[in-house]
């Protein structure tokens, strides 16, 4: 008889749990998270097209408290600031500062380096499958969470 997989819960969690640890610790001496830091890179990424809050929110799968709070911080430490919208006055555009960009250029060679030695021991072909396999998690995640928010 063939025993049940086990539950990806736990495991996933053992990840997140690395990743930040590892991360918090990478990104320690600039005064700023794990968190703060992936959002920095992504942050980083836009600066030709900065997003609002919203977009950050959607991106990282949090709560608007949450990604406010974040917000805030990193305001608060000179790495981001705010912008009107050019076409909608209503909407806040969050623009990367040039201290943002050094940070996140700082965090982003420590957060590779740890993403390789997480995968040291893949193929490419396995890193593919896993990313694959990854971004289905997501995508069912993200959709499980729009589903509870509308009650379903």
């Amino acid at each position: 008889m063939q025993s049940a997989p086990a539950r990806l819960g736990p495991k996933l969690k053992v990840i997140s749990n690395s990743f930040r640890r590892i991360a918090d610790e990478s990104t320690q001496e600039l005064g700023i998270t794990g968190m703060q830091s992936f959002l920095l890179g992504y942050l980083s990424r836009q600066k030709d097209a900065p997003p609002c809050q919203h977009d950050i929110e959607e991106r990282f799968n949090i709560k608007h408290p949450t990604a406010t709070g974040l917000l805030a911080r990193l305001c608060e430490k000179g790495y981001v600031s705010f912008a009107s919208d050019e076409y909608d006055g209503r909407l806040k555009r969050i623009v990367i500062t040039e201290a943002g960009i050094y940070a996140a250029e700082r965090t982003k060679t420590r957060l590779d380096d740890m993403e390789a030695r997480l995968t040291s021991n893949f193929t490419p072909r396995e890193l593919e499958t896993l990313h694959a396999l990854l971004d289905k998690l997501v995508a069912n995640a993200r959709d499980d969470g729009r589903r509870r928010q509308e009650g379903d």
